[in-house]
């Protein structure tokens, strides 16, 4: 009688293979030891060097590694092997959008790859539902992937992307299975509302997925207003938690909008009752006829676009008002190059994508608080503060940018400033430190902690 496969054979045998560990950078059984794969980095991607805040970090960075100009210190690896674990690229959200700035922005060291646990929307709030059948199985192949590369590729670091809802069911089975397995593992938290699950989650689930997340080497947050969320939600300690806001692509050059007549009004985003569509549309419709009649009003977003056509039908300002569905990233800046105020009047964030993209185009900012954005916002120095749902205070707020042009273009030049301190390289040098420091370590670090403060 033959004997029965031991289970890293069986994982083999489900994952197909070659071919499946391959696509992770891990090697088959029969080469483990040989060397590890190549990086699949664009060539000459590198990172830049670090801003003058983090010349501490830079120092401790170059001492890490060995004098021949290598990547191999004392602990550190010559090849560090990240999988980041978050929404496929088609998917149309924030997470999507920060992994594809950086996804191809690392150095050389690190072997960063991707693997998408879903594809396409499932909720009831999605415009287009995907299939809940596809998309169980888009999960099951991701699921195997991770599996595959813990058993095989011990020294990997995986970079869990995690929402709310939905997303805690998937990305915390992942977790019990990376803490089962020992795994290193970091957890990197966008939500937008304090709902960790579904309500129909029975408790010991809840409590089972809780524990997996848990088991994170560190739990990465956009502010401090969700460090301290998650501290309460989760009992983490507070130095597990490290504060990374988004990053910031900035354009090389911004339009003169100094010499323009009218106002060109828009908000980027879900269109829907968390991101203020609705109360921007109502507040546009309050404007003195004089000013709403030399304006226009853009918002382009999936989400309940139908609505809003009707709102702005019955207010009757739909002659100055214009719906789109998502658009992509070329339209998405010829939109912004176009626009003089921003308008996103949400009710909750983690740290809106559109938002940081809007100030980066050096853009006049009406947006709330919300989700800890005071950390980085200041009303009347570099955007205007408004209370979410508050109509009458929007509309107030347009009338002012409208009437008084030097304050509106004063805002957008402080919000470039504001984001050019969340540069894509700084975000980029602080995950490289991250990786560094686990793989050389998985134990908390004080150099971690001195880059990634949460206070």
């Amino acid at each position: 009688m033959s004997a029965h496969p031991n289970p890293p054979e069986i994982l083999a045998r489900i994952c197909k293979g070659d071919g499946l560990l391959a696509s992770l950078g891990v090697p088959n059984r029969r080469d483990v030891g040989s060397k590890s794969c190549v990086s699949r980095n664009s060539p000459g991607s590198s990172t830049s060097r670090l801003e003058p805040a983090h010349s501490f970090l830079s120092l401790q960075h170059s001492e890490t590694h060995n004098g021949s100009g290598g990547h191999g210190g004392t602990n550190l690896p010559n090849q560090i092997k990240v999988v980041c674990i978050g929404p496929a690229q088609t998917v149309r959200g924030g997470i999507s959008s920060v992994i594809e700035k950086i996804r191809d922005r690392f150095p050389h060291h690190v072997q960063f790859r991707t693997v998408a646990t879903y594809s396409q929307y499932t909720g009831n709030e999605a415009t287009e539902r995907g299939s809940r059948l596809v998309q169980g199985m888009v999960f099951l192949q991701a699921f195997a992937r991770i599996l595959a590369a813990g058993v095989f590729s011990r020294d990997t670091i995986f970079h869990i992307h995690l929402a709310v809802k939905g997303s805690t069911l998937r990305k915390g089975l992942v977790c019990v299975a990376l803490r089962v397995l020992r795994c290193r593992f970091v957890v990197h938290a966008h939500a937008a509302e304090d709902s960790l699950f579904h309500g129909w989650v029975p408790e010991p689930i809840r409590r089972l997925l809780l524990w997996g997340l848990r088991g994170a080497n560190y739990f990465i947050v956009l502010t401090q207003f969700w460090g301290d969320y998650y501290v309460k939600a989760l009992r983490l300690p507070p130095d597990r938690i490290l504060r990374l806001p988004n990053p910031a692509a900035l354009p090389v050059l911004i339009p003169d909008r100094s010499t323009r007549e009218g106002l060109n009004l828009l908000f980027l985003g879900r269109i829907g009752k968390r991101k203020g569509a609705f109360e921007t549309i109502q507040a546009f419709a309050a404007l003195p006829d004089e000013i709403r009649k030399k304006s226009r009003l853009i918002l382009a977003g999936d989400g309940e676009t139908e609505a809003a056509h009707h709102l702005a039908d019955d207010l009757r300002c739909s002659s100055e008002t214009t719906v789109l569905r998502w658009v992509g990233r070329e339209e998405a800046n010829r939109l912004l190059m176009e626009a003089d105020v921003f308008l996103l009047p949400s009710r909750g964030e983690g740290m809106s994508m559109a938002l940081l993209e809007a100030m980066a185009w050096g853009l006049a900012v009406v947006t709330t608080s919300n989700g800890g954005a005071d950390e980085f916002l200041t009303s009347d120095c570099n955007c205007i503060l408004v209370k979410p749902g508050d109509i009458q205070e929007i509309s107030a707020a347009l009338c002012s940018l409208t009437r008084n042009p030097k304050l509106r273009l004063r805002l957008g030049t402080e919000a470039r400033r504001t984001a050019s301190q969340l540069s894509v390289e700084s975000y980029i040098a602080k995950l490289t430190l991250l990786y560094e420091d686990i793989a050389s370590d998985p134990r908390r670090s004080n150099r971690t902690q001195a880059l990634f403060s949460a206070k």
